[in-house]
């Protein structure tokens, strides 16, 4: 079980990562910042983590991370994290401290990956006029009356 100072401690180590991928350069170095988290945990915390969190970690049975090597395979872990918390939450379940740890940080992560990668624009609005000689928007090729 985890000690108070183990939780500190842990809490401390997510904060630096934290402000790590703040400063990370583009989707790359955010990924860099995910690795270097996940290869900083402790045997012990992954040993904790994955006799609790019935196979939802990031970590293989030899308790090395799973390949990290885009934002894909950050989604990839992080959502199913993020989904379980959620289970356990809605089923009123205890939710290992670890996992928690898990979901924030990835959550950060996804967050951090959303401001460097480029926003999908919608498809261009254009007014047309009309034939009462007002203006219709038209989008995507689709005319839509005034």
């Amino acid at each position: 079980m985890a000690t108070p100072d183990d939780t500190l401690d842990a809490l401390s180590e997510l904060d630096r990562f934290v402000r790590l991928m703040a400063v990370a350069t583009g989707t790359a170095g955010v990924v860099a910042v995910v690795r270097a988290y996940l290869s900083g945990w402790s045997k012990e915390r992954i040993r904790r983590l994955q006799a609790t969190d019935a196979g939802w970690a990031p970590f293989d049975e030899c308790e090395q991370p799973f390949p990290i090597l885009s934002a894909n395979d950050v989604r990839r872990i992080g959502g199913p994290v993020r989904i379980r918390c959620r289970e356990l939450r809605i089923s009123e379940l205890a939710i290992a401290p670890e996992l928690l740890e898990l979901d924030l940080f990835f959550y950060f992560a996804d967050e951090s990956l959303a401001v460097h990668e480029p926003v999908r624009s919608p498809a261009p609005v254009r007014a047309m006029p009309s034939y009462r000689g007002g203006f219709r928007l038209v989008s995507s090729g689709q005319a839509h009356s005034a």
